[in-house]
């Protein structure tokens, strides 16, 4: 087997067991463009992970269309309140 065969398999099984070993501690290693949804009339955010950071929900929030500043929104995953943030 040459270096360059080598280093990927390497590589290959290293990932394999870091997403295996995260996913055991309950951290979501997919990567979902849809992770976050808002929904502004009744100020509630929707997450499918929570692998995230509060600072990073409160400003991907905005970016999805939470408006009403000042005021405190649900955070939602899968079902369960799990927590709030101010906007």
């Amino acid at each position: 087997m040459n270096f360059q065969t080598e280093t990927i398999n390497k590589l290959t099984r290293l990932e394999s067991k870091l997403v295996r070993g995260f996913e055991e501690m309950g951290i979501d290693t997919e990567v979902d463009p849809n992770w976050l949804v808002v929904d502004d009339d009744a100020r509630v955010v929707y997450i499918s992970t929570m692998g995230r950071s509060l600072k990073l929900v409160h400003s991907v929030a905005i970016q999805r269309g939470a408006s009403q500043f000042q005021k405190f929104y649900d955070i939602v995953h899968k079902g369960d309140l799990v927590g709030t943030i101010k906007l």
